[in-house]
Protein backbone atom coordinates (compact mmCIF):
# COMPACT_ATOMS: atom_id res chain seq x y z
CA UNK A 1 0.00 0.00 0.00
CA UNK A 2 2.88 2.24 0.65
CA UNK A 3 4.41 1.44 -2.54
CA UNK A 4 0.98 2.41 -3.99
CA UNK A 5 0.44 5.81 -2.29
CA UNK A 6 4.51 6.81 -3.39
CA UNK A 7 3.94 5.81 -7.25
CA UNK A 8 0.69 7.75 -7.27
CA UNK A 9 2.38 11.23 -7.75
CA UNK A 10 4.56 9.96 -9.86
CA UNK A 11 2.35 8.84 -12.52
CA UNK A 12 0.00 11.99 -12.13
CA UNK A 13 2.89 13.97 -13.20
CA UNK A 14 3.76 10.81 -16.09
CA UNK A 15 -0.31 11.91 -17.02
CA UNK A 16 0.24 15.01 -16.92
CA UNK A 17 3.49 15.75 -18.93
CA UNK A 18 1.63 13.29 -21.82
CA UNK A 19 0.19 15.37 -24.94
CA UNK A 20 -2.58 17.04 -24.13
CA UNK A 21 -4.38 16.30 -27.50
CA UNK A 22 -5.70 13.06 -27.81
CA UNK A 23 -5.87 12.08 -30.97
CA UNK A 24 -3.22 11.43 -33.35
CA UNK A 25 -2.96 9.90 -36.63
CA UNK A 26 0.25 7.39 -36.03
CA UNK A 27 1.73 8.18 -38.94
CA UNK A 28 5.31 10.04 -38.82
CA UNK A 29 4.90 11.07 -42.60
CA UNK A 30 2.34 13.52 -42.12
CA UNK A 31 4.03 17.05 -41.15
CA UNK A 32 2.83 20.78 -41.50
CA UNK A 33 5.99 22.93 -41.23
CA UNK A 34 6.62 27.08 -42.17
CA UNK A 35 7.48 30.37 -40.97
CA UNK A 36 4.94 32.51 -38.97
CA UNK A 37 6.80 36.34 -39.15
CA UNK A 38 10.07 34.72 -40.49
CA UNK A 39 10.66 31.90 -37.69
CA UNK A 40 10.36 28.30 -38.25
CA UNK A 41 7.74 25.78 -37.40
CA UNK A 42 7.36 22.08 -37.59
CA UNK A 43 4.11 20.09 -36.68
CA UNK A 44 4.19 16.76 -36.99
CA UNK A 45 1.95 15.31 -34.02
CA UNK A 46 -1.38 15.60 -33.43
CA UNK A 47 -2.77 16.22 -37.00
CA UNK A 48 -5.90 15.68 -39.06
CA UNK A 49 -7.41 15.92 -42.21
CA UNK A 50 -11.00 15.36 -43.17
CA UNK A 51 -11.84 12.34 -44.61
CA UNK A 52 -12.65 11.27 -48.15
CA UNK A 53 -15.35 8.86 -47.36
CA UNK A 54 -17.94 11.80 -47.68
CA UNK A 55 -16.57 13.86 -50.67
CA UNK A 56 -14.13 16.56 -51.19
CA UNK A 57 -15.93 19.40 -51.14
CA UNK A 58 -14.64 20.50 -47.93
CA UNK A 59 -11.21 19.86 -46.61
CA UNK A 60 -10.28 21.28 -43.25
CA UNK A 61 -6.43 20.29 -42.04
CA UNK A 62 -5.50 20.87 -38.56
CA UNK A 63 -2.54 20.69 -36.09
CA UNK A 64 -2.39 21.46 -32.08
CA UNK A 65 1.38 21.37 -31.69
CA UNK A 66 3.47 23.76 -31.10
CA UNK A 67 0.71 26.46 -32.75
CA UNK A 68 -3.05 25.33 -33.12
CA UNK A 69 -3.82 25.59 -37.07
CA UNK A 70 -6.81 25.02 -39.03
CA UNK A 71 -6.79 25.30 -42.70
CA UNK A 72 -10.28 25.54 -44.17
CA UNK A 73 -11.23 25.20 -47.78
CA UNK A 74 -14.59 25.00 -49.15
CA UNK A 75 -15.76 23.53 -52.79
CA UNK A 76 -19.71 24.72 -52.35
CA UNK A 77 -20.73 21.92 -54.63
CA UNK A 78 -17.52 21.62 -56.62
CA UNK A 79 -15.00 18.86 -55.22
CA UNK A 80 -11.56 20.20 -54.13
CA UNK A 81 -8.92 19.65 -56.48
CA UNK A 82 -5.64 19.60 -57.05
CA UNK A 83 -4.98 23.73 -57.55
CA UNK A 84 -4.55 27.06 -56.06
CA UNK A 85 -7.33 28.47 -53.89
CA UNK A 86 -6.98 32.21 -52.91
CA UNK A 87 -8.74 33.78 -50.25
CA UNK A 88 -11.14 36.35 -51.85
CA UNK A 89 -14.67 37.19 -50.78
CA UNK A 90 -17.55 34.92 -52.37
CA UNK A 91 -19.45 31.90 -51.96
CA UNK A 92 -16.64 29.34 -51.08
CA UNK A 93 -15.06 29.95 -47.51
CA UNK A 94 -11.36 29.33 -47.74
CA UNK A 95 -9.51 30.45 -44.21
CA UNK A 96 -6.58 30.02 -42.18
CA UNK A 97 -6.58 30.85 -38.54
CA UNK A 98 -3.85 30.18 -35.88
CA UNK A 99 -3.09 30.13 -32.07
CA UNK A 100 0.19 31.36 -30.90
CA UNK A 101 0.01 31.88 -26.53
CA UNK A 102 -3.55 31.26 -26.38
CA UNK A 103 -4.11 34.55 -29.25
CA UNK A 104 -5.85 33.75 -32.45
CA UNK A 105 -4.69 35.08 -35.69
CA UNK A 106 -7.08 34.70 -39.19
CA UNK A 107 -7.36 35.08 -42.88
CA UNK A 108 -9.72 34.34 -45.24
CA UNK A 109 -13.65 34.17 -44.89
CA UNK A 110 -15.22 32.86 -42.38
CA UNK A 111 -19.20 31.60 -42.21
CA UNK A 112 -22.05 33.65 -41.33
CA UNK A 113 -25.27 33.35 -40.62
CA UNK A 114 -26.23 36.86 -41.39
CA UNK A 115 -25.66 39.77 -43.95
CA UNK A 116 -21.84 40.05 -45.91
CA UNK A 117 -19.24 37.29 -44.55
CA UNK A 118 -16.34 38.81 -42.42
CA UNK A 119 -13.30 38.72 -45.12
CA UNK A 120 -9.36 38.78 -42.83
CA UNK A 121 -6.11 39.49 -43.81
CA UNK A 122 -4.66 38.00 -47.84
CA UNK A 123 -3.75 34.36 -48.56
CA UNK A 124 -4.14 31.16 -50.33
CA UNK A 125 -4.00 27.73 -50.24
CA UNK A 126 -2.67 24.96 -52.91
CA UNK A 127 -3.65 21.99 -53.10
CA UNK A 128 -0.94 20.12 -54.88
CA UNK A 129 -2.47 15.95 -54.27
CA UNK A 130 -5.35 14.79 -52.93
CA UNK A 131 -7.03 11.51 -52.42
CA UNK A 132 -8.95 9.57 -50.07
CA UNK A 133 -5.89 8.71 -48.01
CA UNK A 134 -4.13 12.16 -47.88
CA UNK A 135 -3.58 15.89 -48.53
CA UNK A 136 -0.97 17.66 -49.87
CA UNK A 137 0.05 21.16 -50.38
CA UNK A 138 1.13 24.73 -49.91
CA UNK A 139 -0.04 27.62 -48.00
CA UNK A 140 0.71 31.32 -46.99
CA UNK A 141 -1.23 34.52 -45.51
CA UNK A 142 -1.12 37.59 -43.72
CA UNK A 143 -3.62 37.52 -41.13
CA UNK A 144 -5.91 40.58 -40.03
CA UNK A 145 -4.62 42.96 -36.95
CA UNK A 146 -5.60 41.19 -33.63
CA UNK A 147 -7.55 43.49 -31.40
CA UNK A 148 -5.70 42.54 -28.14
CA UNK A 149 -2.15 42.66 -29.79
CA UNK A 150 -2.56 45.13 -32.20
CA UNK A 151 -0.33 43.28 -34.72
CA UNK A 152 -0.97 41.04 -37.74
CA UNK A 153 1.00 37.72 -38.74
CA UNK A 154 2.35 36.79 -41.68
CA UNK A 155 3.02 33.07 -42.52
CA UNK A 156 5.02 31.98 -45.50
CA UNK A 157 6.89 28.81 -46.92
CA UNK A 158 3.58 26.86 -45.61
CA UNK A 159 3.98 22.46 -46.56
CA UNK A 160 1.82 19.78 -45.35
CA UNK A 161 1.74 16.39 -46.05
CA UNK A 162 -1.11 14.92 -44.36
CA UNK A 163 -3.03 11.72 -43.72
CA UNK A 164 -6.65 11.67 -43.78
CA UNK A 165 -8.39 10.19 -41.23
Amino acid sequence: MKRLLFAQPIIILILFFLPGCSKDNGSSSSYINGKIDGLPFSCTTNLWATDGRAGDKIIAIRSQSPNYFLLYLSGGSADINPGVYDFAPGPNERSAVFYENNVGYSAGQFSCYYGTCPFYGSGKITIRAINKKHVEGSFEFVTDVNASTGVSKTVTEGDFNVTRD
